[in-house]
């Protein structure tokens, strides 16, 4: 089993290297190549500019300065270092399948299902190798803060989720899984450990970019939640039904689609909080459910958001051991491929004139005219998704 398994990591990471020399998302990888510059030339504390477009929680930074120091110290040329960008990320998804397999899962069966998952579903190759987007490195935070919070292990749980929102603000998708578990037992002494060491961690890590400004990652934080005011951001979600980059304080019956968004957040929260307490959902089903609903009811999402739902989709329908639940998470996966298909070509070989490698014709026009259609499909899922784990979990009550 060891050999088999040490042979499915190497085939994960050498797919993940060879799709690595493929154009990154430009927007995105020439971001990553700039801070990690500027980083070594003005340093931390002068990263933050109002004249240059740095508009970034630090978490990421950190790694990015290490690689621009790498870049310097070793003479890297530019192209050897846009690939060299990549490797974090890919690590991180490598990492994460392993953790699953062995921790979470116990190294069972099912465990092997989920490690093949990780290691080899399209979409997060393509996220990571191809596209250079970080969000593996996120789930393998989130992932983490829930797994120590299930061994009660309070003080690294929360950790975990303070670097997770240094990586991406989009961390606050699982606070629910936090809420509930400190609802659930609840004690000054757990609120602390929760609370405390991920305020700690945000604000001591934040420290060395915001010197003069202790509290300066709070404005960061609110400047980038509205920086992007419209419905749908490209994602194939509720809103993608009514159409992407739509501004979302547009109302519908004296509301705005933004407000409409947090109602129904909110309604699905209740709903799930309900049944976690009443019933024995896990708390990964639960960062499953509230990651999925992150993506797919508020407005302002972009696409790349519905990345670590899949994470822990993957882990709670192989716990469940659901053949119905791994189908639809491999689905919803190549929706999501798609997805993340339609904007990379667009903005690198349409608009930006990168040239063009992946584009094909059929498959992008296809993408491009049915993004509505595509939308309502991915909705689809997600509610039969919420369906089965609800009915799955409240099933164990009648045992």
């Amino acid at each position: 089993m060891k050999n088999k398994l040490l042979l499915l990591v190497t085939a994960g990471l050498i797919i993940r290297l060879i799709m690595a020399f493929l154009p990154g998302f430009k927007i995105d990888v020439d971001a990553w190549f700039a801070w990690a510059v500027r980083l070594n030339e003005v340093g931390f504390a002068n990263f933050y500019s109002d004249s240059t477009w740095t508009n970034y929680t630090p978490g990421f930074l950190y790694i990015l300065g290490v690689l621009g120091f790498l870049k310097k110290m070793l003479l890297i040329n530019d192209r050897l270092f846009f690939l060299l960008l990549k490797i974090p990320a890919i690590l991180a998804e490598i990492f994460l399948g392993i953790f699953i397999y062995q921790k979470i899962l116990k190294k069972s069966g099912w465990a092997t299902v989920a490690f093949t998952m990780i290691l080899f579903t399209p979409v997060f190759i393509f996220n990571s190798s191809v596209w250079g987007q970080i969000d593996g490195l996120l789930s393998l935070m989130l992932v983490l803060s829930v797994y120590f919070l299930i061994q009660k292990k309070l003080i690294l749980s929360s950790v975990f989720w303070g670097l997770a929102f240094l990586i991406k603000p989009q961390a606050t998708a699982i606070l629910p899984v936090l809420a509930l578990f400190l609802i659930k037992n609840l004690s000054i002494r757990n609120f602390l450990k929760v609370t405390i060491p991920a305020s700690l961690t945000i604000l001591l890590l934040s420290l060395p970019f915001f010197v003069n400004k202790p509290l300066g990652i709070i404005n960061l934080f609110t400047k980038m939640v509205s920086d992007y005011p419209y419905t749908s951001l490209f994602a194939y979600n509720l809103w993608g039904i009514v159409g992407f980059w739509i501004k979302d304080e547009r109302l519908w019956n004296n509301l705005s689609y933004q407000n409409w968004g947090y109602i129904l957040v909110g309604g699905y929260l209740i709903i799930l909080s309900y049944l976690y307490l009443k019933k024995r959902l896990t708390l990964y089903a639960v960062g499953a459910l509230a990651t999925l609903a992150f993506f797919f009811l508020p407005t302002r999402v972009h696409e790349r958001y519905l990345y670590p739902a899949l994470v822990f989709l993957v882990i709670t329908a192989t716990q469940l051991k659901s053949k119905i639940l791994v189908m639809l998470t491999a689905i919803l996966s190549l929706l999501h491929l798609l997805n993340l298909y339609q904007v990379y070509v667009y903005y690198n070989e349409i608009y930006s004139n990168v040239p063009k490698t992946l584009y094909n014709h059929f498959v992008y026009n296809f993408v491009n005219e049915n993004g509505k259609t595509l939308s309502t499909i991915s909705l689809a899922i997600f509610i039969i998704i919420s369906v089965i784990i609800f009915k799955s979990y409240a099933s164990f009550e009648k045992d």
